[in-house]
C-alpha cells in the first residue's frame, strides 16, 4: 500500500508538472553567449534550453554570438549569427544583444527570467520573477587574486540579492552563498549539473606519452597547480616513465622556468585539444588530477568518471560532495599527501580498477536531463 501511494504521487507529481509546463515560457538572455566562445557556464544554459520538456518554451534574445554550444541549441542556429570580425574588438556585440534583452524584459511577456550570468542590467527593466544560478563563490572567497576593477563581486550580490529564487550548483555552493550574502536556506535550490562527453567519440591526440597524468583547465591562483607540479616532481623521479599532460591555456615563460626549476620541464607536454581528443586523453590516461583549492562543482569530476579514468582530487569544497566516495583525496595545501595519492594510485592497479567501478556508479546520479527536470521545478515556484 505504501509503494502504491509514493507511485501515484510521483504520478501525479508528473502530470501537475506537464499541466504548469503547457503555459511557461522562460526567458534567457546574451550574457553568457557574449563572453565565452566555449566554457562551462555557457554550456550548462545551452544544455538547459535544449533539454527544456516538451511545452516549456523559451526566448533568448542574442543576435551576435560566437559561442560554439548556443549555434547547437535547436532553433537558436538560425537566430544568431557569429560576431563579425569588424566588430569584435568594439562594443556593437554587447549593446546589440542588450537592447534586444530590454525590450523583451520590458515587454513582460514572459513566466519567468533566468539571466546568464550576474550583470544587474535587468534589474530596472523585469517585469516578472527571476532566477538567478550561482555557480561559486571563488570571487567572494578569494578576492586578492581578482584585480580591484572586477566587478563581478559587486553585481553578483546585486543580483542575488534581488533574485526570486537562487539556484545552487552543489550544497557547498549553496552553503556559501548562505554564509556570505545571509540569504535565507528556503530561498535556495540546490540542481546538480550533468556532463557532455561522449566516452565512445575520441580522437586521437599525436605524441601522447605512453604513461602519464592528466590535468584539465587553466592552472592559475587557487586551481593549485604549481602544489601539485611539485608533487608530481617527486612522484617522476620515483617513476621515471610517468609523466604528465595538461590542457588549457599555453605555458608562460614564468611556468616553463617553475617546471624547469623542478626538472619536470621535458616530461610535460601541453596540447590545445577538441572535446573528442580531451575524450582520448581522459580515456588513456593513468589519473586525472583535480588539485583545486575551490570549485562550485566540478564537471571535470564527472568527464573522468564517464570514461572510466581514475579520479584523484582534493578534499576541499565541493569535492566530497560530487565526487562521493570514487576518487582518491588529498589535502592540497599539502605537497607530500598530494604525491602519497598520487603514488598509491600508480602502484595498485586494483585501486585503480575499484575507482573507476564506483565512479561508473556515481555518475547515473547526474544527467543534464535531471538538471532541465530539477530546473524547471523551480520556476514552477515562481509563477
Amino acid at each position: 500500500m505504501i509503494t502504491f501511494v509514493k507511485n501515484f504521487a510521483d504520478i501525479i507529481d508528473w502530470f501537475c508538472f506537464d499541466i504548469i509546463s503547457l503555459i511557461m515560457n522562460i526567458l534567457y538572455d546574451y550574457q553568457t553567449f557574449l563572453n565565452q566562445r566555449f566554457g562551462g557556464i555557457s554550456r550548462y544554459f545551452a544544455e538547459l534550453m535544449t533539454r527544456l520538456p516538451e511545452g516549456v518554451s523559451f526566448k533568448n534574445p542574442v543576435m551576435l554570438s560566437s559561442n560554439v554550444y548556443l549555434s547547437q541549441v535547436p532553433g537558436m542556429g538560425k537566430a544568431c549569427m557569429s560576431v563579425p570580425h569588424f566588430l569584435k574588438r568594439g562594443k556593437n556585440p554587447f549593446k546589440i544583444n542588450r537592447f534586444l534583452s530590454r525590450r523583451i524584459l520590458k515587454g513582460g511577456k514572459y513566466d519567468v527570467f533566468h539571466p546568464t550570468y550576474y550583470d544587474p542590467y535587468f534589474l530596472d527593466y523585469v517585469k516578472r520573477p527571476y532566477v538567478i544560478t550561482v555557480h561559486d563563490m571563488i570571487h567572494e572567497r578569494f578576492p586578492e587574486m581578482y584585480p580591484q576593477q572586477d566587478r563581478t563581486s559587486e553585481f553578483k550580490r546585486m543580483s542575488v540579492m534581488n533574485a526570486d529564487r537562487i539556484i545552487a550548483i552543489s550544497q557547498w555552493t549553496k552553503k556559501d552563498i548562505m554564509d556570505i550574502y545571509g540569504i535565507q536556506e528556503e530561498k535556495i535550490d540546490v540542481v546538480y549539473h550533468g556532463h557532455s562527453i561522449d566516452a565512445s567519440y575520441e580522437e586521437p591526440v599525436s605524441g601522447l606519452p605512453e604513461k602519464y597524468m592528466l590535468y584539465v583547465g587553466h592552472r592559475g591562483a587557487y586551481k593549485n597547480f604549481d602544489k601539485f607540479a611539485l608533487a608530481f616532481s617527486n612522484i617522476h623521479s620515483e617513476f621515471p616513465d610517468i609523466e604528465l599532460v595538461c590542457t588549457g591555456g599555453g605555458f608562460s615563460h614564468v611556468e616553463m622556468q617553475f617546471l624547469s626549476d623542478l626538472k619536470i620541464d621535458k616530461c610535460t607536454y601541453h596540447y590545445f585539444v577538441t572535446e573528442p581528443q580531451l575524450t582520448y586523453l581522459y580515456n588513456h590516461a593513468l589519473c586525472f588530477v583535480f588539485p583545486s583549492l575551490y570549485e562550485g562543482f566540478g564537471l571535470p569530476i564527472l568527464e573522468a568518471y564517464a570514461c572510466d579514468c581514475p579520479l584523484v582530487l582534493s578534499n576541499t569544497s565541493c569535492f566530497p560532495e560530487v565526487a562521493r566516495d570514487g576518487g582518491l583525496y588529498f589535502d592540497p595545501y599539502d605537497v607530500n599527501s598530494i604525491a602519497d595519492a598520487l603514488r598509491k594510485v600508480v602502484t595498485d592497479s586494483e585501486l585503480r580498477n575499484n575507482m573507476v567501478e564506483k565512479g561508473r556508479n556515481i555518475l547515473s546520479n547526474y544527467s543534464w536531463d535531471k538538471m532541465a527536470y530539477e530546473t524547471v521545478k523551480v520556476y514552477e515556484k515562481l509563477i
